[in-house]
C-alpha cells in the first residue's frame, strides 16, 4: 500500500495531482543534523554529500513507495569474489591507479553492485552504507521519470507526438508551446534557459520545489516555476539540451493522463513489480508533486535489480512484462533525429558515437554499447546487453557537471570493469 501520513501545513491539489498527503521533513533528524552544521538550506552541498546523500529524502518533503508483499527470491548467484577492484587499473591524471583507489578515493563512491546475468560478482558499501542503506540517485530518476511515461504510453494513456498543450493547455504560451511530448523526453525542446557554471538548472528551479527549504522566490511549486520559461534556444528537435526542466514536464504530463502521483504509478506499475528487497522514497515540492529529475532515493541493489530488468526486456523475476519492451528497443536502435541532436550537444565530447532518448543514454565507449542511466554525483546505472552487465553505483563526488568525474567513470572505470567480465 502506497503510505502517506498527515501533514501539519494545509495543502492543495490539482484535480490531476495524486489525491494524497505528504510525509514531512523528518523534524527529529533535522534536529541532529544542525548539530553538524547541516540544514535543510545547505544539505546538498558538496560537503556534506558522504553522510547527506544516504539520508537525502528526510530533509524534504517526500513519498513511500512501497516494495509490496512480494521480495524477489535471491536469484543472483554470489560470487562476490569474482571481480577483485584491487586486480583492475585505470587511468587518472597522475597515472594507473587499482579501481579500488580510483572509486573510492578519487570519485568518492559509496556503494557498488556488479552483475552479469544471475551471478553477484561484486558489491561493496563504504561511506558507512549497508546493503539495506538508501541513497539519493538525483539525475537517475530521469531514467525512471521517462521509463513511467513510456508504461502510460504502452496502455494508451499517452501519445508521444502530440503537443505539450493537448495535454496541458496552460502551456500554450510558453516555450513548450507547440514542442512534442517527445522533444520533451528526449531533451530536444530548445529551452533557452541561462544556467550558473557547474549546474544544469536555474536557482529559481529549485527554489519552487523547496529542495532547500522555504524560501522567497515568489514560487510555490514546480508548476509555476515551469510556466515562466518564454524563450526557446533552438528550434524544437535539434540540439541535444540537459534541462531539468523538461522532466518536470514530462512527470506532470504522466501524472495528467494517468490521474494519479507518479509515485504511486511507480510503485503501482513498476516498484511492487520489481521484487524489490526495500521501499524507495521520492521527494516532492510543497504542491505534492514528485522531483522527477532528480528525487528518488533507493538501495543500490535494487537499482542493479533495475538494470537486470531492462536487460531481460522489461521483465521481471516472474516472467511478467513491467516496462514495455517496445519503448527499451526504440532506445537501444536510436533514430537519426536523436543522433543528430546529440552531435551538437556538449556530451558529444565524451562519447561521439552515442544518443540520448526518452532520459535515457546510449554510449558507445571503447568497444562497449551501453545503456546508462546518470546522476551528477557519481550515481550510475551501467546496463550492457552483449554480456549481461549491470553496474550500479553511488556517489557523493562533490562538484557536479565536471569534465573529470565523467571521465574517470565512462571512459575508464566502465570500461575497465565491463572488459573484466567479459571473460568471466
Amino acid at each position: 500500500m502506497f503510505r502517506a501520513f498527515s501533514f501539519a501545513i494545509g495543502m492543495t491539489f490539482s484535480a490531476t495531482a495524486m489525491s494524497a498527503e505528504l510525509l514531512p521533513p523528518d523534524k527529529d533528524f533535522l534536529k541532529q543534523a544542525a548539530e553538524f552544521g547541516i540544514t535543510q538550506e545547505n544539505w546538498d552541498s558538496g560537503e556534506f554529500a558522504a553522510v547527506t546523500f544516504p539520508q537525502a529524502y528526510r530533509f524534504t518533503r517526500h513519498y513511500e513507495i512501497s516494495a509490496g508483499d512480494t521480495v524477489a527470491p535471491e536469484e543472483w548467484r554470489d560470487e562476490t569474489g569474482a571481480l577483485d577492484l584491487a586486480a583492475l587499473s585505470a587511468r587518472d591524471a597522475d597515472g594507473v591507479h587499482d579501481l579500488r583507489t580510483i572509486l573510492r578515493d578519487r570519485l568518492l563512491n559509496h556503494s557498488m553492485v556488479v552483475l552479469k546475468g544471475n551471478r553477484l560478482l561484486h558489491q561493496h558499501f563504504w561511506d558507512g552504507m549497508t546493503p539495506v542503506s538508501t541513497h539519493l540517485d538525483m539525475s537517475v530518476t530521469k531514467s525512471f521519470t521517462a521509463t513511467l511515461a513510456g508504461i502510460a504510453a504502452a496502455e494508451g494513456l499517452l501519445d508521444m507526438s502530440k503537443p505539450v498543450e493537448h495535454y496541458l493547455p496552460e502551456y500554450e504560451a510558453t516555450a513548450f508551446g507547440g514542442v512534442s511530448v517527445q522533444d520533451v523526453a528526449d531533451m530536444n525542446s530548445g529551452l533557452d534557459i541561462p544556467t550558473p557554471p557547474f549546474m544544469s538548472w536555474d536557482p529559481k528551479f529549485t527554489q519552487s520545489q523547496e529542495w532547500n527549504g522555504p524560501n522567497d522566490s515568489g514560487l510555490t511549486g514546480i508548476n509555476e516555476y515551469l510556466l515562466t520559461l518564454s524563450e526557446r534556444k533552438y528550434e524544437p528537435g535539434t540540439h541535444y539540451q540537459y534541462q531539468d526542466p523538461n522532466t518536470e514536464l514530462l512527470g506532470l504530463i504522466t501524472e495528467k493522463v494517468t490521474g494519479i502521483g507518479l509515485a504511486a504509478f511507480m510503485q503501482e506499475r513498476l516498484w511492487s513489480k520489481l521484487g524489490a528487497e526495500g521501499d524507495a522514497y521520492w521527494m516532492a515540492d510543497p504542491r505534492g508533486y514528485t522531483v522527477a529529475s532528480g528525487g528518488l532515493n533507493m538501495r543500490t541493489r535494487d537499482l542493479a535489480r533495475i538494470g537486470r530488468l531492462f536487460l531481460n526486456d522489461g521483465k521481471n523475476h516472474l516472467g511478467e512484462q513491467v516496462v514495455p519492451k517496445a519503448f527499451l528497443d526504440a532506445i537501444w536502435e536510436g533514430n537519426d533525429r536523436v543522433r543528430a541532436a546529440w552531435a551538437v550537444g556538449k556530451e558529444a565530447a565524451l562519447a561521439s558515437d552515442g544518443w540520448y532518448k526518452d532520459q535515457i543514454r546510449i554510449l558507445n565507449i571503447k568497444g562497449h554499447t551501453m545503456m546508462v542511466f546518470v546522476g551528477i554525483h557519481g550515481q550510475v546505472l551501467v546496463m550492457e546487453k552483449e554480456t549481461g552487465t549491470v553496474i550500479a553505483m553511488n556517489g557523493g563526488y562533490p562538484q557536479t557537471e565536471t569534465v573529470r568525474m565523467n571521465t574517470l567513470l565512462f571512459l575508464e572505470v566502465v570500461p575497465a570493469i565491463l572488459d573484466a567480465t567479459s571473460g568471466l
